[in-house]
């Protein structure tokens, strides 16, 4: 990343903030976009009015220019949302990267042409229905979770090549190790997981059930 307030420093991780406003040249913005925080995040390539709601959950009209990202206001106050809120960033600014790669080709049909939203825990969503949004979220995972921070992580945090299982219950030195990596990373344990076995880093993971005896104990004697 050449940026000024970065060269010949170390990079440890990805500030999606840092990179959509002074990389991409985007403006980030802050507004509770639904009553029930479905929605986290919305962004346009035209101009055009959304609507947003104040902290009396009244609603209000907020004018997209084409270069603005916003994310739901209160990802932005918790801490425990900081996973959350950055790859909110990451996935909207993802947007915004196909559409200066591909101006023609890309959200131009009549369901992308509007406003993209992205809701939670969309990327679990199977089978793929909307290929532009898991276009966001693999391209955004992509940037947030390079190969190489992944991997200078691991050293770190004494994580070796490769986790073979991570289960908060049988392996609690691996999962409270890898569960620092995330937070070191700014991300959730999810989206750490879900990458780094994209990339041939974890074998097997556990985060939904760690008690599911039957798939955890077969595999203790291969560890």
């Amino acid at each position: 990343m050449a940026l000024p307030d970065v060269r010949n420093t170390q990079i440890y991780r990805i500030d999606p903030e840092l990179l959509l406003e002074k990389v991409l040249g985007l403006n980030v913005e802050y507004q509770h976009l639904s009553y029930d925080g479905s929605i986290l995040g919305m962004t346009s390539f035209t101009e055009m009015g959304v609507q947003v709601f104040e902290d009396d959950d009244n609603e209000a009209f907020f004018f997209l220019d084409g270069k603005t990202v916003l994310v739901e206001k209160d990802l932005n106050f918790d801490s425990k949302l900081k996973g959350r809120k950055n790859f909110t960033l990451m996935h909207e600014g993802s947007h915004q990267i196909f559409k200066m790669l591909f101006p023609n080709d890309y959200g131009v049909t009549q369901k992308s042409a509007g406003v993209h939203y992205y809701k939670a825990n969309s990327e679990r969503n199977k089978p793929i229905s909307d290929w532009e949004e898991w276009q966001a979220n693999t391209l955004g995972a992509a940037i947030l979770l390079p190969e190489n921070l992944i991997k200078q992580g691991m050293y770190l945090f004494s994580l070796g090549e490769k986790i073979e299982c991570l289960n908060k219950i049988y392996f609690p030195g691996v999962y409270k190790r890898f569960d620092a990596l995330a937070d070191f990373l700014g991300c959730s344990k999810k989206a750490l997981a879900i990458r780094m076995k994209q990339l041939g880093l974890l074998k097997k993971e556990y985060l939904d059930n760690p008690f599911d005896l039957v798939t955890v104990y077969p595999e203790v004697s291969e560890l």
